[in-house]
């Protein structure tokens, strides 16, 4: 599953003020995917690939998804067993098992209508 991600920064912002960027170094998934830890907290997000410029990612266009927080050990080995375990599962697997079991879960809508 290693080769499947590759040593990368990216540059997430504008926040509150428009000059205010952070740069994290995380492990990208097809170019599109960032896995990175801020603060002790593992995060997924979608990024942009900047263009001509060797493992560099710009924000992508959707919010961010907390994976663990304080996660143990090496964090490249814990993204590649996450990595295998879901892709492990099957869709409703993964909402029935563990989306749905989730500690601290809040109601949310899927819009999963969308399908038909």
């Amino acid at each position: 599953m290693s080769d499947r991600i590759e040593l990368a920064s990216v540059v997430i912002g504008p926040f509150d003020d428009v000059q205010d960027f952070y740069i994290y170094q995380g492990y990208v998934l097809n170019e599109s995917y960032i896995f990175f830890l801020d603060e002790g907290t593992l995060w997924l997000r979608h990024v942009h690939k900047v263009a001509h410029v060797d493992h560099l990612y710009i924000n992508g266009d959707t919010g961010g998804i907390i994976l663990a927080e304080h996660p143990q050990g090496n964090v490249k080995e814990l993204i590649e067993s996450i990595m295998d375990r879901l892709c492990g599962m099957d869709a409703l697997t993964f909402l029935t098992d563990v989306l749905l079991w989730t500690p601290e879960r809040v109601d949310m809508n899927l819009k999963l209508d969308r399908f038909r």
